[in-house]
């Protein structure tokens, strides 16, 4: 049997941990009065609307598996999107509160995920915050590796 695993059932832990997220549920409640919306991919043609934030959605991504690989690794993306205008002036200094906002719900969702599979952690994470393009809304993203060191004639556990 060629050990693979689905990456659906990747997407399909990080939801379920996320939707039972408390840390991430309470944050969003006290900012922006409501749990967030997750989604398990978008419609491209009518994407999430800035009413719909905060909002997590999750991409399926690309995995490389195969009897020649040492390694299996498995390439998700996730994004967010919370809608903040408040800027606080202060003297010369000019900030924008969404920009921590979204910062403080990015690093949520990581610690979310980082701490599910002690056996397959996350192994690399890019990660990045779009503070300009949309304002007032602020959107983040996540693309995580996970490498499994498969062993043959076993499936792997996610």
């Amino acid at each position: 049997m060629i050990p693979t695993l689905k990456l659906s059932d990747i997407i399909t832990v990080w939801r379920d941990a996320l939707q039972a997220s408390q840390p991430i549920r309470d944050f969003c409640t006290a900012h922006y009065n409501k749990p967030p919306n997750i989604f398990v991919g978008i419609n491209g043609k009518t994407p999430p609307a800035a009413t719909d934030g905060p909002v997590i959605i999750l991409y399926p991504g690309t995995k490389a598996e195969g009897l020649e690989l040492q390694e299996y690794t498995y390439k998700l993306t996730i994004s967010w999107m919370i809608s903040q205008p408040a800027v606080v002036v202060t003297g010369n200094l000019t900030e924008y509160s969404g920009i921590a906002e979204c910062d403080s719900l990015g690093q949520l969702i990581y610690f979310e995920l980082a701490q599910l599979r002690p056996d397959n952690p996350i192994s690399v994470l890019h990660y990045n915050i779009e503070p300009v393009a949309y304002f007032p809304q602020f959107c983040g993203r996540m693309d995580i590796t996970v490498t499994i060191t498969p062993v043959n004639g076993y499936s792997i556990n996610f």
